[in-house]
């Protein structure tokens, strides 16, 4: 009976040697992404380029806007990549073309909608600005646009949250903060009025936000 048992036990451990552990599911990163990975390998490609002065920083809401065009300004460099945060502009920020003197960020948004406290947004953000100071870049920070109300669950309260801190922040250091969340959602919703989708933006609002800036060149 005892080598009978003795078998069994044996054979039940081997049979658990052979039980395939489930996989362990990665914590989704931006850099992963296969889109942020070629703007990236473009961006880098490009960056001995000494014709632009002026670069617009940021995700999607950056990234699909005309910006030469809608500045009527050849000098203005796109760098937004769609679905960025703030820890993948710091991943990219060693692109930074060498003749840029001033810089426009608008970041954060897709942060806060995949969960990020305000506070770790808002240290990212802090670090994306001294890379710029360290270069004597003059910098820009513009309001995270809030959610359309489809969309804006319980996010566009962090959003008001880092806004405030970012707002803050750039007055006690002197650094230039252009809210454009009176324009696109006054009443802290994006209006219906700007967006087809309730996050991204279109042409009329781009043509508010090109005519809000413009005044910094």
């Amino acid at each position: 009976m005892e080598k009978i048992l003795l078998g069994f036990l044996c054979a039940l451990l081997l049979s658990g040697c052979n039980v395939k552990q489930p996989k362990q599911i990665e914590e989704w990163t931006i850099q992963n992404d296969p889109y942020y990975k070629h703007k990236k390998s473009q961006f880098q490609m490009l960056s001995q380029n000494t014709k632009y002065t002026t670069v617009m920083l940021g995700d999607s809401i950056t990234d699909e806007g005309q910006w030469d065009e809608l500045l009527d300004n050849p000098l203005v460099q796109n760098r937004g990549i769609s679905g960025d945060t703030t820890q993948g502009v710091l991943q990219r920020l060693d692109s930074t073309n060498k003749s840029i003197k001033q810089v426009f960020i608008m970041i954060g948004v897709n942060d806060i909608m995949r969960g990020k406290e305000t506070a770790e947004v808002y240290l990212n953000y802090l670090k994306i600005i001294k890379f710029f100071q360290d270069k004597n870049i003059k910098v820009y920070i513009q309001s995270t646009l809030f959610i359309g109300e489809k969309r804006a669950g319980n996010f566009n309260p962090k959003i008001e949250e880092l806004n405030k801190k970012l707002e803050t922040f750039t007055k006690e250091n002197n650094i230039t903060f252009i809210n454009l969340n009176p324009i696109f959602a006054p009443n802290k919703i994006l209006k219906k009025e700007f967006t087809f989708d309730d996050l991204h933006l279109n042409g009329a609002a781009y043509k508010l936000w090109a005519q809000e800036i413009k005044k910094y060149f």
